[in-house]
């Protein structure tokens, strides 16, 4: 039987936790659980360990340690940042949901030169992430810091170490290593100058295949190439 799992800052080495945070509600008013049952806390940082609900009222959950903290087995090995330029919400929403299904460590909203909307709301991209990491069964919380330049994100990257730049006619991508970067440009395409800004920076001119694909759709698939 699966059971429900919470990613938050927990401190695992308690073996009684009380919890008032929104974990809490959704245990208490939305899953509606009851005593007895199970539920696996992570810490957000790659650990789990599985409790039982001693008591529980509204918004407030009290939880008995049954099981030592050990390292969640399907959290990826690599880390990848993924450099992605800011798309429209539900698009970009939707980029931040797959892409943390898909194992991705961090998440750097890019802006580039044809990128069309600009602002995003940090705040709820983090809790899609959230909820995505819960529901595909991962142990840790990708990062998803304010948006960069793409000349300063690029600059970063390429310093870190291994970068591909996803645009057609680079070499065929299947996998960057245990850490890289990934970039993925916007809607309307990557702004020549862009493209010669990363060959400058000597990363690796990569794509995913002959046929053209969305951006949000691109982001996907390199974040799962990236984590196998």
């Amino acid at each position: 039987m699966k059971l429900h799992r919470f990613i938050g800052s927990y401190d695992l080495r308690f073996s009684e936790i009380v919890l008032e945070d929104e974990a809490a509600r959704q245990m208490s008013l939305v899953l509606k659980l009851r005593t007895g049952e199970k539920v696996v806390l992570c810490d957000g940082q790659g650990m789990q360990a599985t409790y039982t609900i001693a008591e529980i009222s509204k918004g407030r959950v009290g939880l008995v340690r049954v099981s030592e903290a050990d390292a969640v087995p399907t959290e990826s090995r690599h880390v990848v940042t993924l450099y992605a330029a800011i798309l429209k919400r539900e698009n970009f929403e939707w980029l931040v949901q797959k892409s943390t299904e898909c194992g991705i460590f961090r998440i750097v909203p890019l802006l580039t030169r044809r990128t069309v909307k600009q602002g995003i709301k940090l705040e709820r991209l983090r809790e899609i992430a959230r909820e995505a990491a819960e529901q595909s069964g991962r142990g840790r919380l990708p990062e998803i810091v304010e948006p960069m330049l793409f000349i300063d994100a690029l600059e970063v990257a390429t310093k870190a170490g291994s970068t591909y730049f996803f645009d057609i006619g680079g070499k065929r991508y299947t996998g960057g290593g245990e850490k890289c970067s990934i970039f993925i440009g916007p809607e309307g395409g990557w702004d020549p100058e862009e493209r010669a800004m990363a060959i400058e920076s000597r990363a690796t001119i990569a794509d995913l295949g002959a046929r053209v694909l969305r951006a949000e759709t691109a982001a996907t698939v390199a974040a799962f190439l990236s984590n196998q």
